[in-house]
């Protein structure tokens, strides 16, 4: 077994591009790799699943996540191991304002880390912001796409089933979005030195205030076309911002 080789996510150097996309999860990497001109499957193991390959002539990597901060930052720590420089996480979330509908898109400028996972790494951490330059490059290529998009401070959390009583509560508090990984990934990345932001999409059908007088429809019919086409935008403007980051480069 090569010495460097990580043992969660079974690649070792040279596998990866020092661009890594990272979806949650694993069905999401095949809508990632159908931009490519080439793509390759590198390992599978767990929750992690890497491909690499090109998009538009740069060389880029996708590896999925899983749900939930502790495979996150397994994730970031073993690819940044091995290379990887930059991240973008592409996922879905809860939306938190009345004006938002399923499929559309939420570009972080930074998450509250409400999960446990960062906490172990700063007990004082309260939140953690995105790379300012992947940021305003993820804001620049929606913008170019004509894609509607909305920013401020994601909740990133642990519990997938908490009570709705949780969610409802979030309503006025001043975020955009809830979800449970991005904390976790802009937290290592800044403690590693490497550059990190996400892009998500609104999979949930109403917001807080609407759930507390439904608190038994949460998850009622979801209009899952929009999800779709909403993440296939995010997805198109996450590779975008992978090719100005190359650009920016040289």
């Amino acid at each position: 077994m090569p010495s460097n080789l990580q043992p969660h996510i079974r690649c070792k150097k040279n596998d990866i591009s020092q661009y890594v996309l990272l979806p949650g999860d694993p069905g999401r990497i095949s809508g990632i790799t159908k931009y490519w001109q080439k793509a390759k499957k590198i390992a599978y193991n767990r929750e992690f699943l890497t491909y690499t390959g090109r998009y538009k002539d740069v060389r880029i990597s996708a590896t999925s996540t899983g749900i939930g901060c502790p495979s996150a930052a397994i994730a970031v720590e073993e690819l940044a191991n091995i290379g990887a420089k930059f991240f973008i996480r592409i996922g879905t979330c809860g939306g938190l304002l009345k004006e938002m509908e399923p499929g559309d898109i939420i570009i972080p400028e930074s998450a509250a880390c409400l999960d446990g996972t960062t906490r172990e790494y700063d007990p004082s951490i309260k939140k953690a912001p995105a790379d300012e330059k992947i940021f305003e490059l993820l804001k620049k290529n929606a913008e170019k796409m004509g894609v509607k998009y909305f920013t401020g401070v994601n909740r990133t959390h642990d519990a997938f089933y908490e009570p709705t009583a949780n969610f409802v509560k979030l309503a006025g508090q001043g975020f955009v979005s809830s979800e449970m990984e991005c904390s976790s990934v802009f937290l290592v990345s800044k403690l590693r030195n490497l550059q990190a932001g996400a892009i998500l999409v609104v999979n949930t059908p109403e917001p807080p205030e609407e759930v507390a007088k439904n608190p038994d429809m949460v998850y009622r019919l979801i209009d899952m076309a929009k999800v779709r086409k909403g993440t296939d935008a995010a997805i198109k403007i996450a590779l975008e911002t992978v090719k100005s980051l190359s650009e920016s480069a040289h």
